[in-house]
């Protein structure tokens, strides 16, 4: 297997260039920030302001300055003979089933020798009809109480479970390849010989393609949860594999069936795919990285099904940083041990978010502002903060639809603020000792919980203001650039509930499906219609 570098020569010296700014920018913001005094005379203020601004440069830093390493691997034309399986899951009730009859519809499309299974957690009628319909096959474990346990490799109600029993029954012993596509994934006709060439190489034991959203344009949550995810598909992705720890994304992914044995199947916890990497890497399996759209699916349209969402993926990936990954890693080579530490950090964001709205809430009632709370710190910050989005933007040149996917991404971060409460409170789950039930993200429409998002933004909002009340009583005017980053957490959490009151669409939409396969979508899935 032969890997290209993604850099063309004349990115070099604009990388090179622009690196030497952004490190400027930093350096200077960083020390005329040490060089106030406030770490001895306002110690606990200095620290909360200090450790996320230190964090965020290191993290924006380190993935700039990995850049130029970004490979991709080339093209590699399967064999024929491979006995190749394609499974996807489904749970009656939970997920529609013409959304589950697009999948299958495209999976059976596929143009490598393949079966296609669904893994039917009902044992639903209607999707055997469908299954015979369209030249899939059905397997259930309803009913089978040795593939209905309370935890474990078939722990009942999960996806790792469904998938576990399907490949202990049969899976294992009838393919070569077996290959996992959650229900709202429609793949391209060509994904099995854009993907299955790779394990040509021995030493491979995993494919892992791109994650695309068709329904991205549905709502203001669908397209920031999508701009969220721009970065990771492309450039940090061709990164973490050409440090050789690209990451599983459950959403598609192919796996060489010995490999996928030698670790026990699909890992037995919510972040099966992030715990199944650590696994392959431990055991010394390699995977490799496509960065090509061959599947598009489906994310959250709405804050419900969003905050959902994140709650489980940071809760279940802390819970591993916390339990699981000191037992491996050990086992794994010192670059991915940090790498695959360094994964979980995003997800302290939200314990962060609460120490600074504390102590912003503080210093508006009392009066007491370190130095670094005035506007000489504007112009460092700006300077900073240009300088970076002017690398953001170049670094934008390596997404993977750069027509689509470049911009400000402003609607990313307004969702990142209104997820803190969801996030910090993953941060609790995961410190609690007793385990939490599975969740899937649901696919069809439900009402809006109004306490996730609408009660901790209020509060916020209402103690900044009273916090202003209080301080302009006691002490007179509060510090103009406080009231100023009060007025706008103040505005965002008042703009982030008036967009609840909004009728969101339901997250599966057969409209949207067929426009995304019938528009710009028609080259890349074989100019499929959708019934």
């Amino acid at each position: 297997m032969v890997n290209e570098g993604v850099f063309r020569w004349w990115d070099y010296p604009i990388f090179a260039v622009l690196t030497m700014i952004n490190l400027t920018a930093a350096f200077v913001l960083v020390r005329y920030w040490l060089s106030l005094g406030d770490l001895h005379r306002y110690t606990l203020a200095y620290l909360i302001l200090t450790i996320p601004l230190a964090f965020a440069l290191a993290s924006y830093e380190t993935r700039w300055l990995l850049l130029p390493l970004m490979r991709r691997p080339r093209p590699m034309t399967p064999t024929p003979g491979w006995r190749v399986g394609v499974a996807t899951t489904f749970v009656p009730g939970a997920e529609p089933i013409e959304m589950l009859a697009a999948t299958v519809a495209a999976l059976v499309d596929m143009d490598y020798p393949h079966e296609t299974w669904v893994l039917d957690e009902g044992d639903d009628p209607a999707v055997r009809r469908l299954c015979t319909r369209l030249g899939a096959r059905h397997f259930s474990r309803q009913g089978r109480a040795e593939y209905q346990t309370e935890s474990g490799r078939f722990e009942r109600r999960t996806k790792h479970g469904n998938y576990n029993a399907w490949l202990n029954e049969l899976g294992f012993d009838r393919f070569d390849i077996i290959v996992g596509f959650d229900p709202d994934h429609v793949p391209a006709r060509d994904f099995l010989r854009r993907t299955l060439g790779y394990l040509h190489d021995p030493s491979i034991g995993y494919v892992q393609a791109a994650q695309v959203y068709y329904n991205q344009s549905a709502s203001f949550v669908a397209r920031g949860a999508a701009e969220e995810t721009y970065a990771y598909y492309s450039s940090i992705q061709m990164t973490t594999y050409a440090l050789g720890y690209p990451i599983v994304t459950g959403c598609h992914n192919v796996h060489r069936a010995v490999a996928l044995r030698q670790v026990g199947g699909f890992a037995p916890h919510e972040a099966d795919d992030l715990l199944i990497t650590t696994f392959y890497r431990a055991a010394g399996w390699r995977g490799v990285y496509v960065p090509e759209t061959l599947a598009l699916g489906l994310t959250p349209v709405d804050w419900t099904g969003y905050l959902k969402q994140q709650r489980r993926w940071a809760r279940s990936v802390l819970d591993v940083k916390f339990r699981i990954y000191p037992k491996v890693a050990g086992r794994l080579p010192p670059v991915e041990r940090v790498v695959s530490l360094a994964h979980g950090l995003y997800y302290f964001h939200g314990l962060a978010t609460l120490a600074n709205l504390g102590l912003l809430v503080f210093m508006l009632a009392s009066g007491v502002t370190p130095a670094v709370v005035s506007f000489r710190t504007v112009p460092y910050m700006l300077a900073a903060a240009i300088t970076l989005q002017a690398c953001e933007f170049y670094r934008q040149r390596f997404f993977l639809n750069r027509r689509t996917e470049c911009g400000l991404h402003i609607r990313a971060g307004l969702l990142r603020f209104a997820k803190w409460p969801a996030v910090l409170a993953a941060l609790f789950d995961a410190l609690r000792p007793r385990r939490t039930p599975y969740m899937i993200t649901p696919k069809v429409r439900y009402r809006l919980e109004w306490r996730a998002l609408l009660v901790p933004h209020a509060v916020a909002a209402i103690v900044i203001l009273t916090a202003i009340l209080v301080g302009a009583l006691t002490h007179g005017k509060p510090n103009s650039v406080l009231l100023i980053a009060a007025g706008i957490i103040v505005a965002s959490s008042c703009g982030i509930m008036l967009t609840a009151l909004r009728r969101w669409p339901p997250p599966f939409d057969s409209d949207l499906l067929v426009r995304a396969l019938n528009g710009r979508w028609r080259w890349l899935l074989g100019r499929r219609q959708v019934a």
